[in-house]
């Protein structure tokens, strides 16, 4: 049954945080066990999730109010925080940043204090100069709940004579449902950029934090294998077979091999993508479409054939082997689910003058049609 949820008054930043982390974890409870089970949701499930969402939009609002009402007291709120960062990077204590929402609560691992900043202002969609957004496809984050993500396949065009009447015709929609799983990455962060005079929290906010949305989708979508065995997130390259390019890969084998071969597949290509490493993208645009006539990289403005051209470290495997790949990515669907939280980790990196910027998020991911994923393996000189 569901909890009896009667008051948010009077509870702490972490007491929010930590309630809302519970509705979710039990939303996602009830999803997992109607679709292990293969059913519909029953109406007393339906009626619990829908407490555990009201209840969580209570929370959030608090969060809110806390965070404005935190500004209004203390309008140095910013400064207060990024001196504590500074002085838990140099006592060597971890830093822990939940962003719920459109509030970012920030406070020290140990203690479990929380204090709320409202971030509005230079919060930005965590998914700015990722994949998805080079081919203008806005990841959701923040979700609860059953994500799905609709797909209309083909409108299937009637003709008939001049006594005849059209009949209607209907756009058939595909919805693939996916479960979210615990995933994190982290990046390096040096001490002389935490240490900064100004700006510590916003550059926090606005590099840090979206590069780590970054790595985290690359490591999972563009890898060639699991990210590790126990998860069920994986990307459209895995377990495919590659076609094989030459060394400098050619013209051809670009767009015939492989930009015509997806959207002879019937993929329609509004979302398509190449995906290569930076050195890659620069071979190429020093490499000509043709051997004869006036000079025409294969890489022009960072785009092949008018296909957009999107650069990643993943995808160069462990013995060099550079990789080339091509999708729509509207059909590998992707989302944040819950709370993202972000751990400023100054002592498994301390030799190195740098500590490390940890995300922990639930993510999901599905392909919805592999055929619209060509993968192509560069041949070694």
């Amino acid at each position: 049954m569901a909890k009896d949820f009667k008051t948010t008054k009077g509870l702490t930043m972490r007491e929010l945080c930590d309630l809302s982390q519970e509705n979710d974890d039990r939303i996602n409870e009830i999803l997992n066990t109607a679709e292990t089970e293969e059913r519909e949701l029953t109406a007393e499930e339906v009626n619990e999730m829908n407490t555990l969402q009201n209840h969580n939009l209570r929370l959030q609002a608090r969060a809110r109010a806390a965070a404005t009402t935190q500004l209004r007291r203390e309008p140095d709120t910013i400064a207060k925080v990024e001196k504590q960062i500074r002085e838990n990077v140099a006592r060597g204590a971890k830093t822990e940043i939940i962003l719920m929402r459109d509030v970012m609560m920030i406070g020290d691992v140990n203690n479990g204090n929380l204090v709320p900043v409202n971030v509005q202002d230079v919060l930005k969609p965590l998914s700015e100069g990722t994949l998805y957004d080079k081919v203008g496809i806005q990841i959701p984050t923040g979700l609860v709940g059953d994500f799905v993500w609709p797909l209309y396949e083909t409108v299937e065009a009637t003709l008939a004579g001049e006594s005849v009447e059209l009949s209607d015709t209907k756009i058939p929609f595909s919805k693939l449902t996916a479960s979210p799983e615990r995933a994190g990455v982290a990046i390096p962060a040096t001490y002389q950029s935490l240490n900064q005079t100004q700006g510590l929290l916003e550059r926090i906010i606005r590099e840090l934090m979206p590069e780590a949305i970054r790595e985290l989708i690359d490591k999972i979508i563009l890898g060639r294998t699991k990210a590790n065995e126990s998860t069920n997130l994986k990307g459209p390259f895995v377990g495919v077979t590659a076609i094989n390019l030459d060394e400098v890969p050619t013209f051809r084998q670009l767009n015939a091999d492989m930009k015509a071969a997806v959207l002879a597949t019937g993929i329609k290509g509004e979302n398509l993508c190449f995906v290569m490493t930076k050195a890659m993208e620069a071979i190429l645009e020093g490499t000509p479409i043709n051997a004869q006539g006036v000079f025409m990289p294969i890489v022009q403005d960072h785009k092949i054939a008018g296909v957009p051209v999107y650069t990643s470290n993943r995808m160069r495997d462990a013995d060099g082997t550079e990789n080339i790949a091509i999708g729509d990515f509207r059909y590998q669907m992707a989302g944040f689910f819950n709370q993202q939280r972000f751990i400023v980790d100054p002592y498994s990196k301390a030799r190195k003058d740098c500590c490390d910027f940890v995300l922990n998020t639930d993510f999901c991911t599905k392909t919805l049609r592999p055929e619209a994923f060509k993968l192509g393996k560069v041949a070694k000189a």
